[in-house]
């Protein structure tokens, strides 16, 4: 992008600003992936969407301030996507670790805003409300800022707006529908236990990761309200767990221990991921039930360990998906780049369940994913409509039918197959 048509896309954001920011309150900031409206778009013709690129795939500079642990299955997939989108995209990708720490995620972001050599874009994660102060350093830094995952809360919306209104660095979020997401696994635990029988009140446990990020306070609401559609269901404890095993096996141990003391029973437990699935699972086995049978277990991530639990059916489904956000980030930062007229807007995605039903189809994909075989490039823009369409499912779908594309050309050539076999071997020896 050349320095006129940014200094060009600085002076309109600015114009903008003064006029958006009278209707800034009035904007809920979950718009359903479109752009937000702008009067001033009629007199500069920047409504078109679609006008052509300016300099299409130049190469872009982008660093990831990754608010997880480097290693966290989580946080890795999340990377591992990304970085997989930027190959597709022609965008150089830097990942920083902000060690679940927010003031190590501040000095990270400040570090690459305010050094000698600035990003293109910066993808910042409202880990524990801790970015928006951020957004107007990147304002004076001319540095373009995504949010992922963690969107601002309604409370700091207040005072920050939405994409493209206050901040003219903020060009857009990408959210994942945590709120169904947590409401379907809810829904589900209910359906497989009235299986067993119809009538019988039941009785549960929620594992929650925290009350801080936005993305987890939207699983949990989810999580409420898919329990409360079942007057005849009671869900004893609440627990934070803080996202981890060994502290779900500790409180769910603890918990089974107090219901059976009460002589009740347990039925279900609600698990914010699949860490936290898994370590309710060992507490269960460990009090001689058995999950899946005695007791129903949802988790959340599409972890490999979430896969495998689904498969063996100790766990009734994984719920996820979200962990695409990073790959979306680099489509709406490709589309910014190149389309003359992107407006800044929120992406709400939907989230998707790997049951019994479709594990064996998608769980081999997940338990050992290659990302190389997705591309990304086919999600840009939907140039008829102005909109964009992130579906995890479909990567999911587009990579299914790429493998089976590849086992039909192995079966069509065998001897090509053997040749490249005993070449490979050769060269194997040699080495």
């Amino acid at each position: 992008m050349t320095t006129l048509t940014n200094s060009t896309r600085w002076l309109q954001q600015g114009s903008r600003r003064l006029l958006t920011l009278f209707c800034c309150l009035a904007i809920s900031g979950m718009v359903n992936a479109y752009p937000i409206n702008n009067p001033l778009a009629l007199k500069d013709n920047t409504l078109n969407l679609v006008g052509k690129a300016t300099k299409p795939q130049d190469s872009l500079a982008v660093t990831f301030v990754n608010p997880g642990l480097q290693g966290e299955r989580f946080w890795d997939m999340v990377t591992d996507t990304m970085q997989a989108a930027a190959n597709d995209l022609n965008i150089t990708l830097e990942v920083v670790y902000a060690q679940r720490n927010p003031f190590l995620l501040k000095k990270l972001a400040l570090e690459a805003l305010e050094g000698p050599n600035p990003p293109d874009y910066l993808i910042l994660v409202n880990e524990e409300q801790a970015a928006t102060e951020l957004l107007t350093t990147a304002d004076s830094n001319h540095t373009h800022v995504i949010m992922l995952l963690n969107g601002l809360t309604r409370e700091q919306e207040l005072v920050h707006g939405t994409p493209g209104t206050i901040h003219p660095a903020w060009i857009g979020s990408v959210i994942p529908d945590n709120y169904t997401a947590g409401k379907r696994m809810a829904t589900q635990l209910i359906k497989e236990a009235r299986k067993i029988d119809p009538t019988r009140p039941l009785r549960g446990l929620a594992l929650i990761g925290d009350t801080l990020t936005p993305a987890s306070i939207a699983r949990n609401n989810g999580m409420v309200a898919g329990f409360a559609q079942d007057e005849t269901v009671q869900i004893d404890r609440i627990l934070e767990a803080r996202w981890n095993a060994q502290d779900a096996q500790h409180l769910t141990g603890e918990y089974l221990e107090w219901i059976n003391g009460s002589s009740g029973h347990n039925d279900l437990i609600w698990a914010a991921n699949d860490a936290m699935a898994q370590g309710a699972i060992l507490a269960i086995e460990a009090a001689g039930l058995t999950p899946g049978e005695d007791v129903f277990v949802a988790g959340l991530n599409w972890s490999p360990e979430g896969i495998s639990m689904v498969s063996d059916r100790r766990m009734l489904l994984t719920d996820g998906g979200h962990f695409m956000a990073g790959a979306w980030a680099m489509v709406l930062v490709r589309d910014h780049a190149d389309i003359e007229g992107w407006a800044p807007r929120n992406v709400n995605f939907p989230m998707s369940a790997i049951t019994h039903d479709n594990v064996e189809l998608y769980g081999p994909l997940l338990e050992v994913p290659d990302w190389r075989t997705a591309n990304f490039k086919a999600f840009g823009l939907q140039e008829s409509r102005g909109i964009y369409d992130f579906d995890p499912m479909a990567v999911l779908i587009q990579m299914a039918g790429q493998q089976e594309e590849a086992s039909k050309l192995n079966l069509r050539a065998p001897s090509t197959q053997k040749k490249v076999s005993r070449s490979s071997e050769s060269m194997g020896a040699s080495q």
